[in-house]
């Protein structure tokens, strides 16, 4: 990025690439020839970090630059994600260092008038944000718009310790590169919604039932014990649909599933919508009475406030059934088939409570 530093914070791995030659060092003839060789390595994946760990691998190599950095923005001008790298060594950026250089930096002119900037010497640009007391001070800069569509998809920035650095001809490869790079990252993004909407349940924003068992088998397989589920079933939802209508339920639906993948987050847990007005989690590090606890916390997040709908407030409860998975146990459907149980036995006891 050209308001580039390395205090501690974010960071991301950028991808060490195969030597390219520098442009310098490069004759005029072949430059077609390495533009073809970093387009088809950007388009080689549709992995969005491997797609931008790859770029900027081979952008920095191809303009002997000390350092560089790629950021990606959403609608708002808000980044969304960083990949920073200097000689092919990933470092780090700080958040706060970043949200300055969007806001009054090189990168976020760069990204509000869509075009590029070439700095010959920061020191000398009003546009530069110094950043004190950081490992790298660089002098020159050139920052560039990846633009698709007509809209700003990130900036790339580039630095380099010595001013006066990035010549006209390094310049607009960067801009071939750039351009290229907007269909690589837009395709990226486009697969990786596409995997989000497949494991992700439309309502409720948690994990489908399939990737639930996939990452649930996957955690029990794993013999890291102790280990619990919870089932959860929303109390008397026929009447709510009955009641309310379906369109009501559909929110209350979508509302405890917020809730409960809220008041699980502190948990590492692996929650999903089991089925119709069903949720299971998985919790690794539980054992049963401490499952038990967070299964309490659950049903308070549910329970204990009224869920405001199209419809009118209602209030919803929940009932939960905990089970441990036994030392050396790796059946998934055991373990559910307990907690279904105990499930069962939570409505025998009246609904609104934990067994």
């Amino acid at each position: 990025m050209a308001d580039t530093t390395d205090p501690a914070g974010e960071s991301a791995e950028a991808g060490r690439a195969p030597e390219v030659p520098s442009l310098e060092a490069t004759a005029p003839e072949s430059v077609i020839r390495i533009l073809l060789e970093v387009t088809t390595a950007l388009t080689s994946t549709l992995n969005l970090d491997d797609v931008l760990g790859e770029m900027l691998s081979r952008t920095i190599h191809l303009a002997s630059s000390t350092a560089g950095t790629i950021i990606l923005m959403d609608g708002t001008g808000r980044a969304t994600r960083l990949i920073a790298s200097r000689r092919g060594q990933p470092y780090e950026v700080a958040e706060q260092v970043l949200d300055t250089v969007l806001t009054r930096g090189l990168a976020g002119w760069v990204a509000e008038h869509r075009c590029i900037a070439r700095v010959d010497d920061v020191r000398t640009d009003e546009r530069w944000v110094h950043i004190p007391d950081t490992r790298y001070q660089p002098l020159s800069a050139v920052s560039l718009p990846v633009i698709r569509h007509g809209a700003v998809l990130g900036v790339i920035s580039l630095t380099h310790v010595d001013a006066r650095h990035f010549d006209e001809a390094t310049v607009e490869l960067l801009s071939a590169i750039a351009g290229q790079a907007s269909i690589a990252i837009e395709n990226a993004q486009l697969f990786s919604e596409v995997q989000r909407l497949a494991t992700t349940d439309p309502l409720t924003g948690l994990f489908t039932r399939r990737r639930f068992f996939e990452l649930a088998r996957a955690a029990l397989a794993g013999g890291a014990r102790p280990l619990a589920a919870v089932l959860v079933d929303v109390d008397r939802f026929k009447a709510v649909n009955d009641t309310w209508g379906h369109a009501t339920g559909d929110e209350v639906l979508a509302e405890v599933g917020r809730r409960l993948g809220a008041a699980a987050e502190a948990e590492r847990a692996v929650v999903g919508r089991y089925g119709g007005e069903e949720f299971a989690l998985i919790l690794p590090g539980r054992d049963l009475s401490g499952a038990r606890v967070v299964a309490e916390a659950l049903r308070e997040a549910v329970g204990g406030s009224e869920i405001v709908a199209a419809g009118g407030a209602l209030r919803v409860t929940i009932s939960l059934g905990v089970a441990e998975a036994a030392r050396g146990e790796a059946e998934l459907d055991a373990l559910l088939r307990e907690a279904d149980r105990r499930l069962y036995e939570a409505k025998a006891a009246g609904r609104d409570c934990v067994r």
